[in-house]
């Protein structure tokens, strides 16, 4: 009995002088001293020996050192700020360059993500990868012109995705079973039901991707808006300088001039972009073939911007 209460009382002496409270830099109970870092620690060693059991002799005492025990004072990462739309205070000319910017979230509260890439107080061409879930070929379009060098005079606003749990999920829809391609306030209609491939929801611009896209689109107030869908494979001509637009992309990406149609037509994405274009802007579908190789990836940045430069790098 008494050899293991003198065991007891040197794990306890031990304890204190290894630990006391300013190796571990706590400067009362429950305060975390405030000069803390990962770059600047603080490190006390103490050697701790266990004494055999029976033996009392402080002569005849048995001991076995054990490796030395680290404090160290830490503190947590800084945390990243990620700006968003509303910090611009209306003013586009404050949302930051070659950064991602949060302009909304989408039914499973998933951030959207805009990134400005070019000359601030150019010409302002939008373009977003995929609105259709399974139809999301034209991200990689809208990446890789991040890193592209643009023409003077122009700045591109890059959406990704503006249905990130429809790519997630692999679905046209978002996550509330509605096609955001006919759910925009411009022209809206009720149409289809629940579970219908063209559901258009309770009602126009319900869903908060969609009323996300349409402030944004109001703030931009862009030359152009170039909306990334498949697998039909073409680009619906039409006259006039749009028609001159669409015509040279189809000539550089390889995609025939052809109608698109195959649906009804209501609360579309591109017919509400033209109501927030600049007075001789204008948007259009690029219809995408079911996948996209390499080559199609360098021709469609390719030809996104042969449009810029030949269309409106001179207007900044």
């Amino acid at each position: 009995m008494l050899s293991r209460r003198i065991v007891a009382v040197l794990a306890l002496q031990l304890l204190f002088a290894g630990c006391g409270s300013s190796d571990l830099g706590i400067s009362g109970p429950g305060t975390v001293a405030s000069t803390a870092s990962f770059d600047d620690v603080s490190e006390t060693t103490q050697p701790l020996t266990t004494t055999t059991a029976g033996e009392l002799s402080s002569s005849s005492v048995s001991s076995t050192t054990l490796p030395s025990v680290t404090t160290s004072t830490l503190t947590p990462a800084p945390t990243t700020t990620i700006p968003t739309l509303e910090s611009a205070d209306g003013d586009r000319s404050q949302v930051p360059s070659d950064t991602a910017v949060l302009f909304g979230h989408s039914a499973l509260d998933e951030p959207l993500f805009v990134t400005c890439h070019g000359d601030k107080g150019g010409a302002r061409l939008l373009l977003v990868g995929s609105i259709h879930g399974d139809e999301d070929a034209g991200i990689a379009i809208v990446n890789e012109l991040m890193e592209r060098d643009i023409p003077a005079g122009v700045e591109l606003w890059l959406v990704p995705t503006m249905n990130p749990d429809g790519n997630t999920l692999q679905q046209r829809h978002n996550a509330n079973g509605v096609d955001l391609n006919r759910n925009f306030p411009h022209q809206w209609a009720p149409l289809a039901e629940p579970g219908n491939w063209q559901y258009a929801g309770p009602s126009a611009a319900s869903e908060p991707e969609t009323s996300a896209m349409v402030a944004l689109g109001e703030l931009v107030n862009p030359d152009l808006v170039l909306w990334y869908h498949q697998d039909l494979f073409r680009i619906s001509p039409t006259g006039g300088r749009n028609g001159e637009i669409r015509a040279l992309y189809a000539e550089i990406s390889g995609l025939p001039l052809l109608q698109v149609s195959g649906g009804t037509y209501t609360g579309t994405a591109s017919m509400w972009s033209r109501t927030v274009t600049t007075s001789e802007g204008t948007g259009f579908t690029v219809e995408l073939g079911p996948s996209l190789t390499d080559d199609q990836l360098e021709a469609h940045v390719s030809a996104v911007l042969a449009v810029a430069e030949q269309f409106y790098a001179s207007s900044s």
